[in-house]
């Protein structure tokens, strides 16, 4: 499982390259573990921790610029990434350096080698995560929960501030079938000396455990008010948007919704497009996501570049049981070309919009 010794940025991606990041192994025994090994970097952080269903990345967003502008040493966390693994990990807005990846990664390894059971992809880029904020004495960590929130790898994390922004239902094999087994497993981040903040609606509310209030808020940037507040910090949200959220690239717009819930969300408020460019993985409602999509559009269907990957073939053959046509592309350049100068909207996957984002040469497309 180790491969060889990590000596450099390009040996660590190919250690972490075999922990295969489709694996899911909920559960927080291993990597509370790996995080005792390493002197339990989690204890030395003042976190808010951001789950739920959609929104959790641009609320992510919008703290780390609203504390960084506040000149407050910040830390922040999200995935997936688009481009470069060192999108999860920034310090004050800026990217981890490759250099000290790989040193983070070689002293990760190092410790995964006592354990008895080897942590997974997400618990190594968590326990690196934890360490490097703690190394670099971060004032704030802001951290996104990656699968659910209870047995998420980030919740060995005791947040001052836990947001929980949107509720809908998704990874229905590990979350629950229903939203109120969602909605409790997603409460999981919550402790009783934290103060939540929320995009629940009220009925959904009663799943949240004891906490040290509450305050709700309708939008990413009403959650980062609210948390900042929370906090106890005087800092202004500003409008910083992520790199694939409703990205404008002349006539193209992307964004990475890849759920029902994240893609109605995004058609009800921008114009509407001439062309979709669509594509998602296997583990997500096909048929309920191309209903979703504007009649009118012409459909061009791609194949994410991911081993999840819905083909494009698959996607054609969806569209024409519900009726509506559609054109499966052998690649995302030959989409945009076939898209030509119409208004576009590349969507349903964030490894399509990464793919999209490269081929307009769009910044960050050439981190690697």
């Amino acid at each position: 499982m180790d491969g060889r010794e990590i000596l450099d940025y390009s040996s660590a991606l190919k250690w972490l390259a075999s922990l295969d990041e489709t694996r899911v192994k909920p559960g927080l025994e291993r990597i509370r573990q790996l995080a005792a090994r390493l002197g339990h970097p989690q204890q030395q952080l003042h976190a808010v921790i951001v789950g739920g269903t959609n929104g959790k990345g641009s609320c992510c967003w919008l703290l780390e610029d609203a504390l960084c502008k506040a000149g407050i040493r910040v830390g922040c966390a999200t995935s997936p990434h688009l481009h470069s693994v060192r999108e999860r990990l920034r310090l004050d807005r800026e990217l981890i350096g490759q250099a000290e990846f790989a040193a983070l990664a070689g002293e990760v390894q190092q410790a995964c080698r006592e354990m008895a059971e080897h942590p997974t992809y997400f618990e190594v880029l968590t326990a690196m995560t934890l360490l490097w904020f703690a190394h670099c004495r971060v004032e704030v960590a802001v951290l996104e929960v990656g699968l659910g929130g209870e047995l998420d790898a980030m919740n060995i994390v005791d947040a001052k501030v836990a947001v929980l922004t949107t509720l809908a239902l998704e990874h229905t094999d590990w979350l629950g079938s229903d939203l109120g087994a969602i909605a409790r497993t997603k409460a999981g981040i919550v402790r009783p000396q934290t103060r939540v903040v929320t995009g629940w609606e009220v009925e959904f509310q009663r799943y949240i455990p004891q906490h040290a209030g509450l305050a709700s808020g309708s939008s990413a940037h009403e959650w980062a008010t609210l948390a900042l507040e929370q906090l106890g910090v005087a800092a202004d949200v500003g409008d910083t948007r992520p790199a694939g959220r409703r990205e404008q690239a002349g006539s193209v717009l992307l964004d990475c919704a890849h759920n029902p819930h994240a893609l109605a969300w995004l058609l009800g408020r921008i114009p509407k497009p001439e062309v979709v460019l669509f594509g998602c993985l296997r583990d997500k409602p096909l048929d309920e996501m191309l209903a979703l999509l504007p009649p009118g559009a012409e459909l061009l269907a791609c194949t994410p570049d991911s081993p999840r990957g819905r083909g494009a073939a698959e996607v054609v053959a969806a569209a024409a049981r519900l009726e509506r046509g559609g054109h499966a592309c052998d690649s995302v350049a030959a989409a945009l070309e076939r898209a030509g100068e119409r208004p576009t909207l590349v969507t349903g996957s964030t490894y399509l919009v990464a793919g999209a984002r490269k081929c307009l040469g769009l910044p960050g497309s050439e981190e690697t």
